[in-house]
């Protein structure tokens, strides 16, 4: 076998490794050819060998006059004769037989499996939309996704696929980068989070080097968004003599689509409380137009119902966002599912992402509040107040250190008053919030180690999901309680106590509070609906404060919400409002004791409002859960399809002794489905801890669920929410890229070319009719000279001059 041969089996034997399948054979053939295995170039053979020998037969025998002209050539002439086959025997004569098979080219079919395969495109052109319902053989191509529009037209009767297997070895490949062989294209998943067409061409790269290898036909919407430039990459097939066509899904006309996103939260609420849902519209071709949000709810499966107020927004430029803020009240508590819609315009390519759906738990409880002052001082007064008349979900008891033992402690009317400091776990756990004011720490307890007993139990109490929210004095707060508990459990860096001496606090200035995110505030921060009229609210509508306490800035992972104006650091204006998380309760520090302000001019109503937001979103943590026994987590709260979320369950018995199994069921409960049951596994040395981890594939909204006796039917002790999407990089762009896949085709080397989906048939037209490649199977070779035939043609040759010459007597 030659050196070419066996470059040729390396190459077959490493394609072997990236193919699904063995060539095809079409049947094996044999053709026989003579030829010399020894003959010198052609030119010594004409040019001296044969003159030669013609020349040295007629001197053996041209100069014997003696004899007869015509015996003379007739000697001569077998005396040449022989020498001839001589020559011919020394050129070793052979018979060459080879035996070979045509072997069907390849062409491979490459498919886009990311997630905007899942789009459901309207095709507002009326003739790509008549064109593809023929092909795909459906009444309404609207409701159909892109890979199954791509099943049904290629491998219809009469598609692509069908064509092209009666001339060629058709391979199939889903690829989201690296593309992966599929024997049909019911395996496509379409989960993948990007669309790199550049990668999944280079990857695939190797397979041209195939000598079977026809052409590419690539079949995407020709979004690349990750990944190298695919044009580049297909300009090398074309050095590889490898064709590309592409096939193009989607819209192939300028992109005109609403995407609704969806409200981060609320995910839970209190029956009668305001909420708040803010949605954002991502909008593309549609500049100018007017639509209107709505929200309808369905209370525990029953019916959707029109829900708050529809709010009426203008559509921007291309991809800017639009925020559309909806608010709604619940008055029956339970498991409410949320739907948010947006008018669905004509000309939209799309009116899949025109709807969301969110889970909303409505509690019927109230949320408890402890607050704790020292002296009642304004601050105090005002608050108290706010709490005890703000909402009727708030139930305030507060306590004044400095209160003579006959003074009835202030508290809302469902609550008794209280004579002392709640001090024991199961007391404090009785509320989900905790204010404490300027308190000095031995108020809070009589000794030290009372104290840090307490501070340790605040601690426990926040992580357990509870919120506690410090507000500023200049006696104690925070500034006593360097290196403790409540140090830890404070939003900000406190200065060092060299920089407060070195930055003064001016309390004769006035100054206005101004917001971090003006644009997007905190909830807390939301004292009206509209954004900019809040803003307007907080620029000028309160009256200045006086008096703060500069930190040095904010803890990583804690939220801003108001700044000093005009003095600061080098971490930005000092921070006079603060949230922060720790670990599954939220903390709050007010950097002033001069809110009450804020009631010139508008007396209670923002005043309120305000102190209400704080101790609502101090409370999440606390409603959040269902039963205290049964602690749920989610590593994340929001994931992409296709990836993976570890669930965590901390479970206690009715003496709150950790759970001891082999496993612990929670349920997976997806809108308009029933649940699905799940298996969590015990976690190594952590008694009464279980974890799993599951992949989300498809997109929505999900609870993860405990239930009591594990039945889906009974009381929910714990619940998660999660919000499975659609990766952005492939939602954003909704049509088709038919420039880029008219690009890649024609980079890709001399015949390729762009077809819509509709139009995929006429591929296997135009690659139809090309003649199969012959594949040698084995060569063989007869030697001719090297035989019984040979030797006897050359002794009779010679015999016969023999015998001439005898009779003319020369012998």
């Amino acid at each position: 076998m030659t050196f070419a041969h066996l470059n040729s089996a390396a190459g077959h034997a490493h394609l072997a490794t990236l193919l699904p399948q063995a060539p095809q054979e079409t049947g094996i053939e044999t053709e026989e050819s003579f030829l010399f295995l020894d003959l010198p170039p052609l030119w010594l053979v004409g040019l001296v060998l044969l003159p030669a020998a013609v020349l040295f037969a007629w001197w053996c025998y041209g100069g014997l006059n003696r004899l007869e002209p015509r015996t003379r050539v007739i000697l001569a002439t077998l005396r040449g004769l022989a020498i001839a086959i001589c020559l011919f025997l020394l050129f070793q004569p052979a018979l060459e037989r080879v035996r070979y098979t045509e072997v069907q080219q390849q062409v491979h079919v490459l498919i886009d499996d990311s997630a905007s395969m899942r789009r459901k495109d309207t095709y507002p052109d009326e003739s790509d939309r008549d064109a593809l319902q023929d092909a795909a053989g459906v009444p309404d191509v609207g409701g159909v996704t892109r890979a199954d529009l791509v099943e049904k037209v290629l491998e219809a009767p009469d598609g692509l696929l069908a064509k092209l297997r009666e001339d060629f070895d058709v391979r199939l490949f889903r690829f989201v980068r690296k593309p992966l062989p599929i024997s049909s294209l019911s395996e496509l998943q379409s989960r993948g989070s990007r669309t790199p067409l550049g990668d999944a061409l280079e990857l695939h790269l190797p397979a041209a080097g195939s000598v079977n290898l026809d052409s590419l036909i690539l079949v995407s919407d020709g979004r690349n968004n990750d990944g190298v430039p695919p044009i580049e990459v297909a300009r090398k097939y074309r050095l590889e003599d490898t064709t590309i066509y592409t096939v193009g899904i989607g819209d192939p006309n300028p992109p005109k689509n609403i995407r609704l996103i969806g409200p981060p939260g609320p995910e839970e609420g209190l029956r009668n409380e305001e909420l708040v849902f803010e949605c954002t519209l991502d909008a593309e071709g549609l500049e100018g137009r007017t639509v209107t949000v709505t929200m309808s709810a369905s209370l525990d499966g029953g019916p959707y119902l029109p829900t708050g107020d529809p709010v009426r927004v203008t559509l921007g430029e291309d991809h800017a966002p639009i925020k559309a803020r909806l608010y709604a009240r619940f008055p029956e508590a339970g498991d409410h599912t949320l739907r948010f819609e947006v008018d669905r315009l004509p000309e939209e390519t799309s009116f899949e992402d025109n709807r969301v759906t969110r889970f909303l738990r409505i509690e019927d409880e109230t949320i408890r509040v402890l607050y704790i002052e020292n002296v009642p001082r304004w601050e105090y007064r005002y608050i108290k107040n706010a709490l005890k008349r703000v909402d009727e979900s708030i139930e305030t008891q507060a306590y004044l250190c400095d209160a003579t033992k006959s003074f009835a402690q202030e508290h809302s009317p469902s609550l008794a008053p209280l004579d002392a400091i709640p001090r024991t776990r199961e007391e404090l756990f009785r509320y989900q919030v905790i204010l404490i004011g300027d308190v000095p720490p031995e108020r809070l307890a009589p000794t030290e180690e009372q104290l840090s007993e307490w501070l340790d139990l605040l601690v426990e109490f926040v992580e357990f999901g509870g919120g506690v929210g410090f507000i500023w004095g200049e006696q104690a707060m925070p500034e006593r309680y360097r290196n403790t508990a409540i140090e830890d459990l404070l939003p900000v860096v406190l200065m060092s106590p060299t920089e407060l001496r070195d930055n003064p606090v001016d309390f004769e200035q006035e100054f206005m509070p101004k917001l971090e995110d003006p644009v997007n505030p905190h909830p807390i921060l939301l004292l009206k609906r509209d954004p900019v009229n809040n803003r307007q609210l907080w620029d000028r509508g309160f009256q200045g404060l006086y008096a703060y306490y500069p930190v040095q800035k904010a803890k990583a992972g804690a939220t801003v919400l108001l700044r000093h104006p005009d003095r600061g650091n080098r971490y930005g204006g000092y921070v006079v409002a603060a949230t922060g998380f720790y670990p599954r309760g939220n903390t709050f520090f007010m950097a002033t004791d001069e809110s009450w302000r804020w009631r010139n001019p508008y007396g209670e109503k923002w005043h309120d409002r305000y102190w209400r937001n704080v101790v609502r979103h101090l409370a999440s943590g606390r409603l959040s859960r269902r039963d205290d026994r049964f602690d749920l987590r989610l590593d994340r709260a929001t994931v992409e399809t296709g990836a993976q979320v570890e669930v965590t369950l901390l479970a206690q018995d009715e003496e709150l002794q950790p759970i001891l199994t082999d496993q612990f069921p929670v349920y997976l409960r997806r809108a308009d489905r029933e649940p699905e049951r799940r298996t969590l596994r015990p976690v190594p040395a952590e008694p009464g801890t279980f974890r799993g981890r599951f992949t989300m594939d498809d997109p929505g909204s999900f609870s993860f669920l405990v239930f009591a006796d594990d039945n889906p039917a009974a009381d929910i002790l714990a619940r998660e929410d999660l919000l499975v999407k659609i990766p952005d990089r492939e939602m954003a762009d909704s049509s088709q890229d038919r420039q880029t896949l008219i690009d890649i085709a024609e980079a890709g080397g001399d015949g390729g070319r762009y077809v819509f989906l509709s139009d995929a048939a006429q591929l296997a037209e135009e690659l139809g009719g090309r003649r199969a490649p012959e594949t040698e199977v084995d060569r063989s070779t007869r030697a001719l000279w090297d035989s019984f035939w040979s030797l006897a043609a050359l002794l009779v040759v010679l015999g016969a001059e023999w015998i001439l010459r005898k009779r003319a007597r020369l012998v």
